[in-house]
């Protein structure tokens, strides 16, 4: 059992886990919407890879208290080395993409290389533009990569994606409040551990009635319709044991693992129906 959690505390330290993450949630994205492309899952991976890290060795230079730190610190090489093929993979790809699609890749890199040097300082930003790098990464690009027409219902894909991301993020803000600075707003900060978790709770709760929504007007098969409900009920469960008194182990694994287990549902319900 020690040897499983010691992988684990690899993946996470690499951010390869992170990684494994988001791709888990681009996959979820093609089953949605019935198409497929290994590139993309290529490239979330590779980029995201890169960015984790570049991030976490920015910050730490800085001075910024980091958890994981001396980890780093003892693993340099192996951070570089990831910050490479990430970065080596993340241009493969990009150059065979479609040019919308490198706009917004170049937008939001731009905005994540950016990040650590006091981006995540404007109130509030920190949360949104996760949300939002998560929802392009996962779905948008998809979207554009495989011409899928741009409709309501392909809008209210992605507000649910958004509100996914959002959701399972403010459990980390909760985390974070021994680490981030007083004047760094974030939402657990300003509202309270009690009352941001409401907030991520309505909005997994919204995504539910969105869903039912979309199985009524938009054909969502009712399959998807139940494995996106639980995954919205298992992370509203996830989300109330949260506090600033956790491990970090149950942040970095438990909380982050509710991207892939929206994939694992979905894909449970593809293979029984």
């Amino acid at each position: 059992m020690k040897e499983i959690k010691n992988i684990f505390l690899f993946l996470i330290n690499t951010n390869i886990f992170v990684a494994l993450c988001v791709c888990a949630l681009s996959i979820s994205s093609e089953y949605l919407f019935n198409s497929h492309n290994l590139r993309i899952t290529q490239f979330v991976f590779l980029s995201t890879l890169f960015t984790y890290n570049y991030q976490r060795v920015v910050r730490i230079k800085k001075g910024v208290k980091h958890k994981r730190k001396e980890w780093t610190l003892n693993n340099n090489s192996l951070v570089y080395f990831l910050i490479g093929i990430g970065i080596i993979g993340s241009f493969y790809h990009f150059f065979q993409m479609e040019t919308i699609s490198q706009i917004f890749i170049l937008l939001f890199g731009m905005i994540s290389l950016l990040y650590p040097f006091g981006i995540r300082r404007i109130p509030f930003f920190k949360i949104f533009i996760i949300s939002l790098t998560w929802t392009i990464s996962t779905m948008l690009l998809v979207v554009l990569e495989n011409n899928i027409p741009l409709n309501i219902n392909t809008y209210l894909h992605l507000i649910c994606r958004f509100l996914f991301v959002f959701a399972i993020c403010i459990p980390f803000d909760i985390r974070d409040i021994k680490y981030d600075n007083i004047k760094l707003k974030t939402i657990p900060i300003s509202v309270g551990i009690s009352k941001s978790k409401l907030i991520s709770v309505f909005s997994l709760f919204s995504i539910g009635l969105i869903s039912i929504y979309q199985f009524q007007n938009y054909n969502l098969k009712i399959e998807f319709l139940i494995s996106i409900i639980l995954s919205c009920i298992v992370s509203s469960i996830f989300i109330n044991k949260s506090d600033e008194k956790k491990s970090d182990f149950f942040f970095s694994f438990w909380i982050e693992s509710l991207s892939i287990l929206f994939y694992l549902f979905l894909t449970i319900s593809i293979l029984i129906f």
